[in-house]
């Protein structure tokens, strides 16, 4: 970029309210319009694409070596490691995946052999030897 093209650039524009509503009106048609998509991508954004299918597929018990033979035949190419990277750091994390569990020490609504609602206390787990339940000799 030019040192002339530099200093317009931080010039203070001014725009007439016409000019407004004309780049008003241009954003707007760009609103109802698909993105740009661009004419290549790079590995990660390649994986996150197809990253379903490869769930799936992991799923039904194919290994990543015969999903990087797959992508290769396709003329993607990469290693059975980066594959894993990037699906781990696509997957959900746990607390995304699994609703929430109770957790030690707190209470649990649950329902007694007459239908009744108590509240049970959730105990952190003891050892059996902690208890004297097991001897040791």
């Amino acid at each position: 970029m030019g040192k002339g093209m530099e200093k317009e650039r931080h010039k203070v524009q001014i725009l007439t309210a016409e000019q407004l509503e004309v780049l008003r009106t241009r954003l707007a048609q760009k609103g109802n319009e698909p993105p740009p998509q661009p004419e290549k991508f790079m590995m990660g954004e390649i994986v996150r694409a197809v990253y379903p299918e490869l769930k799936r597929l992991r799923e039904n018990g194919y290994s990543l070596k015969v999903l990087v033979r797959v992508l290769e035949e396709k003329g993607v190419v990469i290693t059975a490691n980066a594959l894993s990277t990037y699906m781990k750091k696509l997957a959900p994390t746990r607390e995304e995946a699994q609703p929430r569990t109770a957790r030690k020490g707190s209470s649990v609504a649950s329902l007694t052999a007459g239908g009744r609602r108590e509240q049970l206390q959730m105990k952190a787990d003891v050892t059996l030897q902690e208890r004297g339940d097991v001897r040791c000799e």
